[in-house]
């Protein structure tokens, strides 16, 4: 009961902030961070989560807000982009938000899908003010403290590269105007590293996805050093302070005649009525096997991937080497508990620590 009533007033204590940022404005120093992705719908923190949060002295948490996704289907413009899958915060829970909470900056994502953003071209103003409202309601709503900063999340290409930049240009503006005094952020692909910084205050580099997840050909997709180390040599010039954010998560693919058809988690490969071992982390299906709402047809390949320890470090040490002494922020993507089970307290320390930090 007494640990009931702790909560409850812990609880009152961080719903008495609101979304108004704090004095800190875009202008001053970024602080490095121990930090973790949040990136489910429905912001609830077990006690695996909240023991790391607390053990590894997480400073900053990245909440996905929305995405923005196109409907084909509509008739006006403007009703073409529309927020998807909003995140919801689940006051429900006991123990979703203590004392480890009340000192940490909450920064809002968005996820841009390249389809809503193509839509919007030479509308980037509309789009712009749609989303800083929607994050400014949506933080105001669920009195999200700490918050300093916005970030835009889009895997830009070559072609959609002026229409993104052109966005976070107007999503400036809009910050603005509204007196928010928050920073800009974008994610950096590695990929993007090659050419222009896009006119954000600074950007986190996703060091997850390093591969093509949908060739049949592929070991492991989510994170490898041969799959990272041709874009490294741009880190030491490159004209923007980054953060990195490391992979913590797994999945299966699923492959089909060779065609990737979907991902999934969860599917029992070691059962050997089901499938045998083909060769390294991929199996074939020997019959017909239902998963869920899917069904896996005979001669069908499930690879499973990690981000396992070896390789996150590997891929760390050799970004911190190009970053050299510029200090900046490790990252996990994406805080569950699930993800978490897999690595010990050590190697999750071990993850976060850097050489590199004042």
């Amino acid at each position: 009961m007494k640990l009931k009533y702790t909560t409850l007033i812990l609880l009152f204590y961080l719903l008495s902030a609101s979304c108004t940022p704090r004095t800190q404005t875009s202008g001053e120093p970024h602080v490095e961070k121990n930090a973790v992705y949040y990136w489910k719908t429905v912001l609830a923190l077990d006690q695996t989560c909240l023991d790391i949060i607390r053990r590894h002295n997480v400073g900053r948490i990245y909440l996905r807000m929305f995405d923005v996704s196109f409907d084909r289907e509509a008739h006006k413009t403007e009703e073409r982009i529309y927020p998807n899958a909003s995140v919801k915060i689940d006051y429900t829970a006991e123990n979703i938000l203590t004392d480890s909470l009340d000192r940490i900056e909450i920064v809002p994502v968005v996820y841009i899908t390249l389809d809503a953003l193509k839509s919007m071209e030479n509308q980037e103003n509309v789009l712009a003010e749609k989303i800083v409202e929607r994050v400014r309601r949506m933080c105001s709503y669920h009195n999200l403290p700490g918050v300093t900063e916005l970030q835009l999340d889009c895997d830009w290409t070559a072609s959609t590269q002026a229409l993104f930049f052109r966005l976070c240009e107007s999503v400036k503006e809009q910050i603005k105007t509204k007196n928010l005094n928050w920073a800009l952020s974008s994610t950096i692909r590695l990929h993007q590293l090659r050419g222009e910084a896009p006119p954000v205050d600074r950007g986190v580099l996703m060091v997850y996805n390093t591969g093509s997840f949908d060739s049949p050909d592929a070991v492991n997709s989510i994170i490898s050093v041969a799959d990272v180390e041709p874009y490294v040599r741009h880190l030491s010039s490159y004209p923007l302070h980054l953060d990195a954010a490391y992979p913590i998560y797994s999945w299966q693919l699923i492959f089909r005649d060779r065609k990737f058809i979907g991902l999934s988690n969860g599917i029992n490969v070691a059962d050997t009525t089901a499938f045998t071992h083909k060769s390294n982390n991929s199996h074939i299906a020997a019959r017909d096997v239902a998963h869920g709402e899917r069904l896996i047809l005979k001669g069908d390949i499930i690879r499973t991937e990690t981000s396992d320890y070896n390789s996150i470090m590997a891929v760390k040490r050799l970004i911190d080497q190009r970053l050299d002494k510029q200090p900046h922020s490790t990252i996990i993507y994406h805080l569950d508990s699930a993800n978490i089970s897999k690595y010990s307290d050590n190697e999750i320390g071990h993850i976060f620590a850097s050489e590199n930090r004042p």
